[in-house]
């Protein structure tokens, strides 16, 4: 089921891609002394990822260019690329600095055109799992090797924005952005359900309806296909708690276009497929089940949440595949 929308990668993307909330990010996040050399006002998105196709479920990233300013001393290149980089696995990856040396190369070999000087890039990270990050966020932190060998490796260095480490008052920006980061930092915890009010409470501050009105809409489809810890129905009520309730003419246009488009349908559908996913995903962890045509067909009619979440325990406690394809058969 690789062919499914991964919601965080779409989530990041109609995040990010608008450059009023990247060049937001950018001011806020990155150390002040290369924020100080960056013209952001010229920042623009650049086309195409970096990603390795089979490491797709586990990478998001934008690339951006961006002007030097005109006063800033030294020969090169008059601007740098910013290359952000969303983890959106629970847990860290440890390969994560050899993975981006791979997407930096690919970015300058674009570049390359004889004598002339490479572009910086300058990395950035940004993960949401509930785990804290301790991957190394120097390259040379891969290596276990004598100091007398550092000169034998690459040294480059990323920033490292990690959501789970931040409190909510530390998440810095206009609303736009500190909608996103939030939604991110607690689609993996259980305490989304008690802090959703508070963020969609923010979306009164968005100045314009029809931009209000498109990031909701954003922000509900990715919570209802991503959150496992929030039911369809949960969701619905704080949207209507908050919202409609508040007496806002913008926000009860916002509530009911989101109701009357039947917003609700294609957030149980997009919690099947992800349950679905993580059955398959199981069998093959504790398996090495390859799943053959006529099983995943027998799974995709299962479409009641319920079922679909028996199955998903006897998937991580059956002894044997056998075992699991009688439940399966019964289901």
């Amino acid at each position: 089921m690789s062919d499914l929308t991964n919601p965080h990668d779409r989530f990041f993307k109609e995040t990010f891609t608008r450059i009023e909330v990247a060049r937001d990010f950018f001011a806020n996040y990155l150390p002040r002394p290369v924020v100080d050399v960056l013209d952001l006002e010229s920042l623009t998105l650049q086309s195409g990822s970096f990603i390795d196709s089979d490491l797709q479920e586990q990478f998001a990233d934008l690339l951006y260019q961006v002007d030097l300013h005109a006063d800033v001393p030294g020969p090169g290149e008059d601007s740098a690329y910013l290359y952000l980089l969303l983890e959106h696995k629970s847990y860290p990856d440890p390969n994560t600095p050899f993975q981006l040396l791979r997407y930096l190369v690919r970015i300058w070999e674009r570049d390359v055109q004889g004598e002339k000087a490479l572009r910086p890039i300058v990395p950035v990270v940004v993960y949401h799992g509930r785990e804290r990050w301790r991957v190394a966020t120097e390259f040379g932190g891969l290596f276990d090797a004598p100091e007398a060998l550092r000169a034998c490796w690459p040294q480059f260095r990323y920033e490292l924005q990690d959501l789970s480490a931040l409190s909510d008052e530390e998440v810095r920006g206009a609303v736009h952005l500190q909608i996103g980061l939030l939604v991110l930092k607690y689609i993996f915890d259980p305490a989304l359900r008690g802090r959703l009010a508070d963020i969609f409470l923010l979306f009164q501050e968005l100045a314009e309806a029809k931009s209000a009105l498109e990031y909701l809409r954003t922000v509900l489809y990715y919570i209802g296909n991503a959150s496992k810890h929030l039911a369809t129905e949960d969701l619905v009520t704080v949207v209507r708690q908050t919202l409609a309730d508040e007496g806002s003419e913008i926000m009860q246009t916002v509530a009911d276009y989101w109701i009357e488009q039947g917003i609700e349908q294609g957030i149980e559908q997009g919690r099947v497929q992800m349950l679905q996913e993580d059955i398959l995903d199981l069998l093959g962890i504790r398996f090495g089940l390859v799943v053959k045509e006529d099983v995943l067909e027998r799974l995709l009619v299962v479409t009641d949440l319920s079922v679909l979440r028996q199955l998903h325990r006897h998937a991580a406690t059956a002894e044997t595949a056998a075992a699991f394809l009688r439940y399966l058969d019964m289901a």
